[in-house]
């Protein structure tokens, strides 16, 4: 079963997240603070991080940056997931090889469909 850290602090959009993501059959845990997700990779393992760009007390770029400084990160997959849109913002993710994905445009079943693509 793959294994997913969902990073995302509007609890609606997150719990819809998850029972789309564990009905399609991976696991799932979340938060919704900036802070934890570099604690929480490094504790629990996972096969992808599904990040908010805009996290309380530290923003998705501040977290991609760290991850990409963590040699037993560094190889893992990222979905942004984030109304934060622009052409910078597009490129900025680029630069961390980093999948991007606009929430607004994006239903919980297409997730699925691209979490099951970056994994592939």
């Amino acid at each position: 079963m793959k294994k997913i850290l969902i990073a995302e602090d509007d609890p609606f959009i997150r719990d819809l997240a998850i029972l789309e993501l564990t009905s399609k059959g991976f696991s799932v845990e979340s938060t919704a603070d900036g802070n934890s997700v570099i604690p929480m990779l490094l504790d629990t393992p996972v096969d992808i991080l599904l990040l908010d760009l805009q996290l309380p007390n530290k923003h998705g770029f501040e977290i991609l940056e760290e991850i990409s400084q963590q040699p037993g990160l560094v190889s893992l997959p990222v979905i942004i997931f984030s109304n934060e849109n622009g052409a910078d913002i597009e490129e900025k993710s680029a630069q961390y090889n980093a999948s991007y994905f606009l929430k607004a445009l994006t239903g919980t079943g297409e997730l699925a469909t691209k979490i099951d693509e970056v994994l592939q």
